[in-house]
């Protein structure tokens, strides 16, 4: 009885993060946090070229802030938007492993994607390395608001460590930072077309 209860409990504590099944990643994530960038770097390129998110997504931000490569946002950008589109809903795609199944690869794809759109919108807006597009920024960032429901945080990696996340405040400020930036017609033009905008078609 007693090793059953424990069996259970292990698999709730799995479905929060631990037993986590994109082959790769945790030794990519675990490189990336001891320093060694460049066998980092090497797992997820190959994980996203194959087409797995999270590999996608470390491979735009390694080219974002130079781990393990030289800085190249345009390179970065690449990477992002291929994770960017990859947005998905379920309880796969949210990173709960108990009561779902999904293919290898893309466990926790959603929260990989709405990261991607987040350094995007953030690249967009700053306009560093690539053409300052505020109305992009604003599509982008309005849509990682929406989708992440109000989520105080958004989970990107390393639980073993304690976890790193993405807060929903850095999202609003830059949401409020664009509002402030931007003409009216500019956020006219953005509202109008974030009904129908998303990123899997129209980025």
């Amino acid at each position: 009885m007693t090793k059953f209860v424990l069996a259970i409990m292990l698999l709730v504590l799995a479905g929060c993060a631990g037993m986590n099944p994109n082959p790769g990643e945790r030794t990519a994530d675990t490189n990336w946090e001891m320093g060694n960038y460049s066998k980092s770097l090497e797992v997820a390129r190959t994980a996203a070229e194959r087409g797995d998110p999270w590999a996608q997504l470390r491979m735009g931000i390694y080219y974002n802030s130079g781990y393990g490569v030289e800085v190249d946002i345009p390179k970065a950008v690449e990477w992002y938007k291929k994770a960017a589109r990859q947005l998905e809903e379920g309880k796969w795609a949210e990173g709960y492993i108990v009561g779902a199944t999904g293919k290898y690869g893309y466990f926790g794809q959603k929260n990989d994607a709405l990261i991607a759109q987040y350094r995007l919108a953030d690249i967009y807006f700053n306009g560093v390395g690539v053409e300052k597009d505020l109305i992009l920024s604003y599509l982008l960032i309005n849509n990682v608001i929406e989708k992440s429901n109000g989520e105080p945080q958004v989970f990107f990696c390393c639980d073993w460590s304690g976890g790193r996340w993405f807060r929903q405040t850095q999202f609003t400020e830059l949401k409020a930072k664009l509002e402030e930036t931007m003409s009216q017609e500019q956020l006219t033009k953005a509202n109008n077309m974030a009904a129908t905008w998303s990123p899997k078609n129209d980025l």
